[in-house]
């Protein structure tokens, strides 16, 4: 028979323990035996406790031992200030959660470490936050003790709201991570933001109306929100960058008279119109995927003259270049690419009539020329060198559409005479060299029927160093894509030794598939080795290269 307990019942009962409410409180009752084991158990739970928090004390000692012996004297030697440098050059230049995991992870290697860590300011100069669902209470704290460690040096802040919680976000957390990056905003160098244009304006400042901002990058997507606006107070920063995607200019208020560089992406032809008027020392400009009139900003009435732009990247449909040609004068433009950005219209090429008289209209003295996605033959290439003949740097990608024929004219046009290629201009009937100062030319096509056209786009090894000779250094062919079960892309044997012989004597060509990615000139070169291996000859000088 079991002794039962008046407050726990038999000593077989498994219910639940109440310190608070031991049977020895009742004073009529004695305390069963079971509570009396209880109450002295809990006498060594403490004392275990008490052990436990001790050698764990002992074990963090003993780790912190075995990382001194286990790390090279040197290290010990090193005085704060080198690992300081040394800490700085582990930290990537990017914009990423790597950026945040890097400071801690060199503070988690020791204590000498972790304290150097935390008193380098400049590891704790790159913020990235990306906010969302799991966002906790704790984001704010950390954002706090982050930019406390920074001292008082300039910030690189990224801030990421994803949009698949950008309408059901934790506002309140944060919220709280945006207030605290408000209240740095005169030390930004640095801002990127990536999420919903609702939530672009609550980046407000801090209202003290400095800012050292140099590089602005806003990408953000419309919802069904309000559209929102980047706007610092009264205060407009003076940033020299500006990155922006899907968001119009009357949206960002800054000062724009600062602007050098400008990447924009899914913005308005007007949008672009007025960004050449309020940019005066702007240099490099890349617009991408311009967008149709939205009639934000009105049509020039005449060509707007930009004084100081030299490079200028395009991805805009054929009919609205047309547009944008005839309202913007570039003296200044050294460098230019274009490409359509109709990617779902068959046969949307640009004349090149259409080009030159932008170039023409500008007199501007181009030495770089990149024409994607063109209907291109010899006689465009003519008149092109004509408006531009200082040209350096080329490159095409020739469209779908004959490219194959007319890759194969334009290499026996620029490999008609070694020193410079010279055509005939059908208009003058007089002979036209083309580019004659070129220096490098990338194509995309089809590769030319007659491999030995290429080398003979340099001329005999023995040219390479003639004055005379048109200064081309660099060739660089991509094969477009192919059928899937296309046979190998091989260089006659010929061929492929004049194209090494060139490169020994330190021209630089390479010739490549973009997909599959394969080096065809080491295709070709491994192809004839195998085969001359097996004829006997050839293969001394196919070795050498296979081995570089």
């Amino acid at each position: 028979m079991s002794h039962h307990c008046p407050f726990c019942g038999s000593m077989e009962n498994q219910g639940v323990y109440d310190n608070d409410s031991l049977c020895s409180k009742f004073s009529n009752l004695n305390l069963c035996d079971p509570c009396k084991r209880l109450a002295e158990l809990e006498i060594q739970i403490i004392k275990a406790r008490e052990s436990l928090l001790e050698m764990q004390r002992e074990a963090r000692r003993l780790k912190s031992e075995m990382n001194y012996s286990r790390h090279h004297l040197l290290i010990h030697q090193l005085p704060p200030k080198i690992l300081s440098n040394i800490f700085q050059l582990c930290i990537p230049h990017e914009m990423s959660s790597n950026s945040r995991r890097a400071p801690f992870a060199l503070s988690c290697v020791c204590q000498k470490w972790q304290q150097i860590a935390h008193t380098t300011p400049q590891l704790w100069t790159t913020i990235f936050f990306s906010l969302g669902h799991h966002s906790n209470l704790s984001e704010s704290h950390w954002a706090q003790v982050w930019i406390d460690r920074s001292a008082q040096l300039p910030l690189s802040i990224g801030l990421v709201i994803k949009s698949s919680v950008a309408n059901s976000w934790d506002y309140t957390v944060n919220l709280d991570v945006i207030a605290v990056i408000n209240r740095c905003s005169s030390r930004w160098r640095d801002l990127t933001y990536e999420g919903p244009s609702s939530s672009l304006s609550y980046l407000v400042g801090d209202s003290q109306g400095a800012s050292q901002l140099q590089t602005l990058k806003l990408d953000v997507y419309v919802t069904w929100q309000y559209k929102g606006q980047f706007k610092l107070g009264d205060f407009k920063p003076t940033p020299t960058t500006l990155k922006i995607t899907y968001i119009d200019l009357k949206s960002v208020v800054i000062e724009w008279n600062n602007i050098t560089h400008v990447q924009g992406c899914c913005i308005s032809l007007d949008d672009c119109w007025e960004l050449f008027r309020i940019t005066p020392r702007m240099t490099h400009c890349q617009l991408q995927d311009v967008l149709h009139l939205q009639d934000s900003f009105s049509r020039p009435h005449t060509p707007i003259l930009h004084p100081t732009l030299q490079v200028l990247e395009l991805s805009i449909a054929s009919n609205a270049f047309h547009c944008f040609r005839d309202n913007v004068s570039l003296p200044s433009l050294q460098s230019f690419s274009y490409t359509s950005n109709r990617r779902d219209v068959r046969d949307d090429y640009l004349e090149t009539e259409t080009a030159i008289s932008l170039f023409v209209r500008s007199s501007c003295s181009l030495q770089m020329l990149a024409l994607l996605c063109m209907k291109l033959d010899i006689a465009d290439l003519v008149d092109l060198s004509r408006v531009m003949p200082g040209l350096h740097h080329l490159e095409l990608a020739l469209s779908s559409t004959g490219h194959a024929a007319a890759m194969e004219r334009i290499f026996r046009g620029f490999s008609t005479d070694s020193t410079a290629s010279i055509v005939t201009d059908i208009d003058t009937e007089t002979e036209q060299v083309i580019f004659p100062q070129l220096q490098s030319m990338k194509i995309e096509g089809t590769m030319p029927l007659d491999w030995k056209l290429v080398p003979d786009i340099f001329g005999s090894p023995s040219d390479v160093h003639n004055l005379r000779r048109r200064p081309l250094r660099s060739l660089t062919l991509r094969q477009i894509q192919r059928p899937p079960k296309a046979d190998p892309i091989i260089i006659d044997k010929d061929s492929l030794s004049r194209m090494l012989l060139l490169i020994e004597e330190g021209l630089e060509l390479k010739i490549e598939e973009i997909y599959p990615r394969v080096d065809i000139l080491q295709q070709s070169i491994e192809f004839h080795a195998h085969s001359s291996a097996l004829e006997g000859g050839w293969v001394p000088h196919l070795i050498l290269h296979l081995k570089r």
